[in-house]
């Protein structure tokens, strides 16, 4: 190839590579300036895709993760548990914290967890990383060890007064009082999270558990086919994700420049 003609496909090349790079930074512009993220108080969760604010296009998150704001606090309206206030949203993770809001009904929060079956088109729960049963008891004591039974959570449920603990994979039922039944096992725990993952230490467990008990809180992984993989790919680059509504796709958002799936 003599030196005219290198010239012209080094030229193409830039060219092509140009237009791709306006082509990119267009459509995410277009992205942020239609779907900005958004938080319900400034230390509210964040909210963007693949979730949306109520207010926002359809386009602006994945079908079925709508949010709203109601004053201060972030509602998630769960197809099982109803509205529930959004703590914590872990979006590395894939993992949104919950708390089910009272109903004049429901007496006992924490029964609401156990009997039915809280999965959804999009959200399940997570398998544990600690084995958790749910006890119930007639009467209420003080663990022994608080860090591995937390409790109790009182409640009127039938007429009846019963009291509620949350024991860790490491207690010994024997330190429960011979009246308690365990209800259920393999109760998640809504743990804060960091790069890593689950800060799941004895003093998590202690303060997350009476959560869980008390209130009700609980925690929910969600799945979107292949927007799911390409915004996890996203957020372990350290980039946030978006969605081309012309190309029907997700991509990674870094200033201008837009990384789609192959």
């Amino acid at each position: 190839m003599d030196f005219s003609k290198f010239l012209v496909t080094l030229l193409l090349v830039c060219l092509l590579t140009y237009e791709s790079y306006v082509e990119a930074a267009s459509v995410d512009q277009d992205f942020l300036r239609t779907c900005p993220s958004h938080r319900c108080n400034k230390h509210g969760p964040e909210i963007r895709f693949p979730f949306r604010l109520s207010t926002d296009p359809p386009s602006c998150g994945a079908q079925g993760m709508q949010l709203s704001c109601s004053g201060d606090d972030t509602i998630l309206d769960h197809h099982v548990l109803g509205s529930c206030r959004v703590t914590e949203i872990y979006y590395r993770h894939r993992v949104i914290n919950v708390i089910p809001l009272a109903e004049p009904s429901m007496q006992c929060p924490v029964q609401k967890l156990i009997s039915t079956n809280l999965a959804t088109d999009v959200y399940k729960q997570p398998q544990s990383s600690q084995v958790t049963t749910l006890v119930r008891c007639s009467r209420g004591f003080t663990p022994v060890d608080q860090y591995s039974i937390v409790g109790p959570a009182s409640c009127l449920s039938n007429n009846t007064r019963q009291f509620w603990y949350l024991a860790s994979a490491s207690a010994y039922m024997s330190d429960l009082p011979r009246d308690c039944m365990a209800i259920s096992k393999g109760i998640s725990i809504p743990f804060t999270y960091d790069k890593r993952g689950p800060n799941s230490d004895d003093f998590a467990f202690n303060k997350r558990g009476n959560a869980v008990i008390n209130f009700g809180e609980t925690t929910f992984t969600w799945h979107l086919n292949n927007i799911t993989y390409v915004c996890q790919q996203c957020e372990h680059e350290g980039r946030h994700c978006g969605f081309s509504s012309r190309r029907r796709q997700a991509f990674c958002q870094h200033h201008g420049i837009l990384s789609f799936p192959s």
